[in-house]
């Protein structure tokens, strides 16, 4: 067993933010330090795109809209901030200093006209002296430069994630005294906090705190501490002398106490203390500095057979990965969007966050301290590294900045790097050029790991891992990391649900003595998507309950898995992907705008205390379907709950009891035309209703049919969110009824077989799976509706593009580009409507096409539109048809 007996505590700033009310941040009482953050009314604009400076206030990023557009790639390059302010009197004399939580990617600074300092890397927090260059008799003008174009010498180099520029942090001017505690050690609050313990009994509380002295002479100082313990009270408290030499920077002050009867942070009881220090002058009494850090005592292990422990409990870890991005907003999110985020986790019954594949911002840190999540943190070295020592010089920077600026969060448990790292190595396994770069791949690794641990030795280290145990062979990686995260996705990107424990089982075998986390994993799915008969890559939401279902068993099984941390929380922002949702990875549990998909319903059920039942898809308040004999569409519906049994009523009227097994339990519902209201009434006292607005479409089409909108060549039915419309699978043509008559469904083709659906971006739509499936080869799409006048509307897409790119994170399954030239006629009732329709010479590629006719239906011919082959094939996308 490899065993950590030493705990770590929480980092506050100098200047505490009050989480609950969600105050502004403000100096604490006694503290000569004054903090302020200064994002109101900047001038920007993007070097020469666009000249116009536009007033902004921070956060900011440029890139909020331009990544979601329809025209390839987003803006990476520089743009200019500018900002003038005035500084008060009372500051003069004492050191000013400018700070940043994070601006993506390369940041340079100037004050009035003299150049201040630079910072590379996107994620962490960096801070400038600007006392030499400040004007007290007018305005101060800042010039910030941030550039987030590509850089090898930077990670990341490629990621399945937006890198969104700007500055798109909190911007702080901070002023202090002479003598006060640093700030100046890579961004840090320049306090550290080490609490060690191994029981509940007595701890120890290692303290070290940097000093700097700006001024000419010896600095006589005492510096005092006390620990105030979770209910407020003063627990230990010690004081000592030092001499700080004269332009001293970051002398360390170490000291240590005892704790006596610890409260223990744990997820079920996060007990927080706080270390008061203040550094006052020896002659006079004068406190020149002081700060409060909060911090928690655990003692925590990892073990390669029983997984893991924390304060002598065995737990598993069970949560989320977690990008920082917001709709409309990119990165630029502000504080209560964060503090929501954590709170999602807390609420699903999760305890643990893989804060990847960067650090984010400080807030955060604080609210899986205050909430009990543990995390693991992580630079964001992804898929590959360049082979330079520039490259792994900023790697190491990246991390010496991470482990400083977050070292007291008793949330933290792992400082992992290197995500994927031999996803894309620039050269094939048969490239005499391979084993070098996998040789510099792993020097770079056991460097990044050396520091870590030396920094931190209370902490693991971890690698995430894709899938390919041969690469991480090829490269000796395995015995560099203490732990081993696999991303898994067997099911999703290749094979089926039970190769992960085939997969998991195999590693474990070769490599029994190396604790394992499931780092990754997730399938992609759309609440707008629904299937009764979900496959792989049909991104249905149906599909991603089985995935999460298998793997969820898995990580409850599989005794030497330390957890799994699901892929993601929310959809996020990935510019390159197609899908459902274009530029969008759609993995996350919870949507972009952050609505709880079914799969969060089935972890909460799982894991969390708080009493609960939900209805599955309960935003799924649209739907349609084929009515029975009986006029009732019989639909199977879920429930999610952490009770042991549910009474279920359909419009009042009960349906029985069911029981929950893991959380879940299944009951068919009778839907017939109109509202039906469900209502579960769980036996924990808990109750939900589900409202389903139900249309329903007649097998045989009477007098009383009004409409139906069938997708061509799918099993999945879509909703339209912003006009209700629900499309449902197609089915074959019989006589009296409607459907389609010859053709056969068009796959998309992979290496590994076929796809049901296309997830080319299809311009100008946000209804892009109405056009990614399609019918080829058909002959007609028949109805047989009473007489009458009715609307028709034909969907038609070309789904070629001019370029393909292969995707790394896609793992193989980039679609086979076919080129085809298909020109067809279509008819109506025998009435030609378009002789020769070439819908790329129409529209272009991946563009939709709709088009709308009027037919007036008589003497009981029914509807039929037929396709008449010319070149290549006749195809469908999608037909809609509305009775006037």
């Amino acid at each position: 067993m490899i065993k950590l007996t030493t705990t770590t505590n929480t980092k506050t700033r100098k200047t505490l933010l009050a989480l609950c009310s969600l105050a502004a941040l403000m100096a604490t009482p006694d503290a000569a330090a004054v903090k302020y953050s200064i994002n109101s009314n900047w001038n920007f604009q993007l070097d020469g795109v666009d000249n116009q400076w536009q007033t902004i206030d921070l956060p900011h990023t440029w890139n909020a809209l331009d990544a979601m557009d329809d025209t390839p790639g987003y803006y990476r390059g520089k743009g200019t901030y500018k900002k003038n302010f005035r500084l008060d009197k009372a500051t003069e004399g004492k050191r000013l200093f400018l700070c940043f939580e994070g601006a993506n990617q390369e940041t340079s600074v100037t004050l009035n006209g003299h150049e201040v300092g630079n910072h590379i890397g996107g994620y962490t927090a960096f801070n400038f002296d600007i006392t030499p260059y400040v004007r007290y008799d007018g305005d101060n003008t800042l010039v910030v430069s941030v550039d987030n174009k590509h850089n090898p010498a930077i990670p990341p180099l490629s990621a399945d994630f937006t890198f969104f520029g700007g500055i798109y942090r909190d911007v702080y001017l901070q002023s202090e005294e002479p003598v006060h505690i640093s700030i100046g050690d890579y961004g840090s609050n320049g306090v550290y906090v080490t609490p060690l313990c191994s029981n509940a009994s007595e701890g120890t509380v290692n303290v070290e705190v940097l000093v700097d002295n700006f001024t000419d002479n010896v600095a006589e100082v005492e510096y005092r501490h006390k620990i105030i313990d979770p209910k407020g009270r003063e627990v230990a408290a010690w004081k000592d002398k030092a001499k700080i030499k004269a332009g001293q920077k970051q002398q360390s002050l170490k000291s240590q106490a005892k704790v006596r009867n610890l409260d223990l942070w744990s997820p079920e009881t996060p007990k927080l203390y706080q270390l008061r220090t203040e550094i006052v002058d020896a002659k006079s009494g004068k406190i020149l500095d002081s700060q409060t850090e909060q911090f928690g005592f655990r003692w925590f292990s990892f073990d390669p057979e029983k997984g893991f422990f924390l304060n002598g409990k065995r737990m598993k870890l069970v949560g989320v990965n977690r990008h920082q991005d917001y709709p409309q907003m990119g990165y630029a999110a502000s504080d209560e969007h964060q503090i929501r985020d954590m709170q999602l986790i807390k609420d699903m019954g999760g305890n643990f966050l893989r804060v990847s594949h960067y650090p984010q911002d400080p807030l955060v840190l604080q609210m899986c301290d205050r909430l009990g999540i543990m995390t693991s943190v992580e630079i964001p070295i992804v898929n590959a590294v360049t082979e330079t020592e520039e490259f792994l010089q900023n790697s190491l920077e990246m991390q010496r900045e991470m482990i400083k600026q977050n070292y007291n969060h008793p949330s933290v448990i792992i400082w992992a790097y290197m995500n994927e790292v031999m996803l894309v190595p620039p050269y094939r396994r048969d490239d005499e050029r391979y084993k070098p770069y996998c040789q510099e791949v792993n020097r770079q690794a056991k460097a990044i790991d050396s520091l870590t641990r030396q920094m931190d030795p209370n902490r693991y280290t971890m690698l995430p891992f894709n899938n390919d145990m041969r690469a991480y062979d090829d490269s000796d990686l395995y015995d560099v990391p203490m732990i081993v995260g696999w991303n898994m996705y067997p099911g999703w990107y290749s094979g089926n649900c039970a190769d992960l424990e085939v997969f998991l089982n195999e590693y474990h075998s070769k490599h029994p003595n190396r604790p394992t986390i499931m780092s990754e994993y997730g399938a992609d799915c759309d609440t707008r998507l629904h299937s009764d008969a979900p496959e792989r890559f049909d991104y249905t939401i149906e599909y991603s309950d089985i995935y999460h279902e298998h793997y969820l068993n898995a990580l409850k099984e599989l005794d030497y898995l330390a957890g799994g941390a699901i892929w993601n929380l929310v959809e996020f922002h990935s510019e390159g992907r197609g899908n459902a949702v274009p530029h969008m990875n759609l993995k996350g549990i919870v949507t972009k705008d952050r609505k709880p998909k079914n799969v969060y319903y089935l972890y909460k059920a799982n894991f969390s205390d708080e009493p609960f039942v939900k209805f599955a898809s309960s935003d799924w308040t649209n739907r349609a379907g084929i009515l029975d004999e009986m006029d009732t569409y019989n639909q199977q519906v879920k429930i999610y709950s952490n009770a042991t049994a549910a009474e279920v009523t359909l419009n009042g009227n009960s349906l029985g009891n069911v029981t929950f097994d893991e959380g879940t339990a299944t009951i068919t519902v009778p839907l017939t035309q109109g509202v039906n209201r469900l209502v579960a009434t769980a036996s924990n006292g808990t109750t939900d209703q589900l409202d389903i607005n139900f249309e329903g479409v007649p097998t045989t089409l009477g007098k009383d049919f009004a409409s139906m909108s069938i997708l061509l060549g799918s099993n999945r039915s879509f909703t339209d969110p912003k006009t209700g419309v629900c499309w449902i699978p197609e089915k074959p043509y019989e006589k009296g009824s409607w459907g389609y008559v010859g053709g056969e469904r068009a796959y998309v083709r992979n290496w590994a077989g076929n796809l049901p659906a296309s997830d080319i971006d299809v311009l100008g739509t946000d209804n892009d799976p109405m056009f990614q499936t399609c019918r080829k080869g058909l002959e007609s799409f028949r109805a047989d509706v009473p007489d009458g006048n009715y609307a028709v509307y034909l969907y038609w897409a070309d789904l070629t593009k001019e370029k393909y790119e292969r995707l790394a994170y896609n793992l193989g399954n980039d679609v086979i580009h076919e080129e085809s030239e298909d020109k067809f006629g279509v008819s109506v009732n025998g009435t030609p409507l378009m002789e020769s329709l070439d819908v790329r010479a129409e529209v272009g590629r991946q563009r939709p096409l709709v088009v709308r006719t009027d037919v007036e239906v008589t003497d009981g011919k029914g509807l039929s539109v037929d396709f008449t082959p010319i070149k290549g094939q006749t195809n469908l996308h999608a037909i809609r048809i509305v009775k006037l």
